[in-house]
């Protein structure tokens, strides 16, 4: 038996208060043990991931977060497949929000998730479970989703990193879709460095990155008022970036227009996704869930295509600016992680959602890094149109912390 998996297993079950994990594979080290013996272990031998429970693995139950919805897969999805191929080993099925159709975690069948430096706070969602599984060391890569920002919030709450590759890039087969014009496969994990090492191990990313001596980046301005908290940390990460060569110009943008599109667009195909649900099991979904694919059902067809002509502005205001900035950053979210009691509201999406939900409209690779903050985590994300030169300003941004 492998100890380290056994031992991951324990501190999962003894962390069980925090409410990461709907199921827990308990098969784990003896799969990893097999896969040792018969000489297959890859590049990414022994890796622990945790994966989100709207993704499906052959032989573990899939929920989507609803247990009206539960079932036992049959088949394992191609990203979770590619890991396993590199002799990474799932260690279980992680609490998400309901459908993934929300940003706090606050689930009202399995429970909330709680915030591993404050548990009377929210993760964020709704990849919660699998950050706090990172965070607190069960986990090595949280598989999630991200439609809205959903693998890079509750990195940022929780205090680790969250990746939303390109979109497209990373295969949807065997994850539930919740808006398939916006939805990305996501990773979670402790650093910049272990994820620019899985996905090059996985043949996601290069074995090199290119070096970021100097580069220019904008500040994006306008987009939401941030708590003191989320400020003061955030601007300290202005600065850090700026200390590895960045230089810096600050750009006001009305982003009231893309958020109103992105909410139309994932109504409408949640709505859509969802509608069999809305119509025999209303009565046993989360209030806030029923509520918003209620709303997406009612909006007429000229929003949805109004908001998908928004979507292509977006993508082209952004490819503008990034051809004059390698880099854009902003707070990865408004506010730093809620009371509980508090955050079951429908006006805090927007708080949470602001700054994500940008990239999920226009496509392009984000990243949430942890900012200088005491106290509560607080997030910089870091968006760009080249991956690699994301990841390299990200790694030098880290690696100068």
């Amino acid at each position: 038996m492998n100890t380290d998996l056994s031992k991951r297993l324990e501190e999962a079950k003894r962390r069980a208060d925090l409410n990461y994990f709907i199921y827990l594979n308990e098969n784990a080290p003896a799969e990893l043990e097999a896969v040792k013996r018969a000489g297959r272990c890859g590049a990414l031998c022994g890796l622990v991931v945790a994966v989100k429970d709207n993704i499906e693995v052959a032989g573990m139950p899939i929920t989507n977060g609803a247990p009206y919805m539960r079932r036992m897969a049959d088949r394992t999805a191609p990203v979770v497949r590619r890991l396993i191929a590199e002799g990474a080993v799932v260690i279980g099925k992680t609490n998400m929000h309901e459908l993934a159709l929300g940003a706090t975690n606050i689930n009202p069948h399995y429970g909330p998730t709680r915030n591993p430096h404050d548990p009377s706070r929210i993760t964020g969602g709704s990849s919660g479970g699998s950050a706090g599984a990172v965070a607190i060391g069960v986990a090595d890569l949280g598989v999630g989703t991200d439609t809205g920002g959903s693998v890079r919030i509750p990195a940022a709450l929780c205090g680790v990193v969250g990746y939303k590759p390109p979109y497209g890039k990373i295969p949807t087969e065997g994850v539930l879709p919740l808006a398939q014009s916006l939805d990305h496969v996501g990773f979670i994990t402790r650093t910049v460095k272990e994820l620019v090492h899985i996905l090059s191990a996985a043949g996601w990313g290069p074995a090199e990155l290119p070096q970021m001596k100097r580069f220019r980046f904008a500040v994006l301005m306008g987009v939401a008022e941030n708590t003191k908290h989320v400020d003061k940390a955030f601007w300290k990460a202005v600065s850090v970036l700026e200390s590895i060569g960045g230089i810096r110009d600050e750009v006001f943008i009305d982003a009231g227009k893309y958020g109103a599109a992105r909410a139309a667009i994932l109504l409408s195909e949640a709505a859509a996704n969802y509608y069999h649900y809305l119509r025999s099991a209303a009565e046993h979904m989360g209030r806030d869930v029923a509520a918003l694919l209620s709303a997406g059902a009612a909006l007429p067809a000229v929003a949805y295509i109004t908001a998908k002509r928004v979507k292509e502005e977006a993508t082209r205001f952004f490819e503008s600016l990034f051809k004059k900035y390698d880099v854009v950053v902003t707070p990865t979210t408004a506010a730093e992680a809620l009371a509980i009691e508090e955050a079951g509201k429908l006006d805090v999406r927007g708080r949470l959602l602001a700054y994500t939900e940008l990239f999920n409209l226009t496509g392009h690779p984000a990243i949430s890094v942890p900012a200088p903050a005491s106290d509560l985590p607080v997030g910089l994300q870091i968006a760009a149109r080249d991956e690699d030169v994301l990841l390299s300003i990200a790694k030098a941004y880290e690696e100068a912390l």
